[in-house]
């Protein structure tokens, strides 16, 4: 029996079209999983997108409870006694003297006063540690908001808070009272701040951080 045999160019004809057929399958499952590997990469990020929060807020976001603010949020408040600086000019500091009993003294704080009764908030977070009254400055209130750091609210007409209460910045402590130096109106508000036992003038106060203070 006679065996056949095939002619020179049937092989490699068969191996181009085999390699031909694996190359365009290769290409085909290439290019399927390339697509799928991009809808997965865009699902990700598009939940990246609609799920996280800035870092950076809007000013109008920022929690403003924990910044230092004035005692007082009445646009009728002046100051009536300004704090007594030693390397202020003689002017300035004959004007910061409070009279009492035919005697000067020199202002640890500053005096404030209004026509009308005011609300008196805590400058800053804190707990309350002392209420007092004093026959000569009224009903006080002191509050300690880290261990450098308390400030004292003389001449208080009403208090509404009470030893151990932790108060947030702004929160209403009291209202405005009267005390017997140099014959002020009755809405008097007398604050101090004590950094390190040593007073500080509360108008630089406000300019300041916590972050200075600690």
């Amino acid at each position: 029996m006679k065996k056949r045999k095939l002619k020179g160019f049937v092989l490699p004809t068969v191996y181009i079209m085999v390699i031909s057929i694996l190359f365009v399958s290769i290409s085909f499952l290439g290019n399927a999983l390339q697509e799928k590997i991009k809808y997965d990469s865009d699902l990700s990020v598009n939940a990246l997108q609609e799920n996280t929060t800035p870092v950076v807020k809007n000013e109008d976001e920022v929690d403003t409870k924990s910044k230092i603010v004035k005692p007082f949020q009445s646009t009728a408040v002046g100051i009536s006694k300004s704090y007594y600086d030693m390397q202020d000019d003689e002017k300035k500091q004959q004007n910061s003297l409070v009279y009492y009993e035919q005697t000067y003294l020199q202002n640890s704080g500053v005096l404030y006063s209004a026509p009308e009764s005011f609300d008196v908030n805590s400058v800053y977070d804190g707990t309350v540690t002392n209420v007092t009254e004093d026959e000569i400055l009224g009903n006080v209130v002191e509050i300690t908001h880290n261990t450098n750091l308390k400030t004292v609210y003389y001449s208080l007409g009403e208090i509404k808070v009470q030893k151990d209460d932790v108060v947030k910045s702004g929160d209403i402590i009291g209202i405005s009272g009267d005390n017997l130096l140099d014959d002020e109106l009755e809405n008097c508000l007398l604050f101090e701040v004590y950094y390190n036992g040593k007073t500080l003038d509360p108008e630089d106060f406000y300019n300041m951080t916590i972050e200075d203070l600690q």
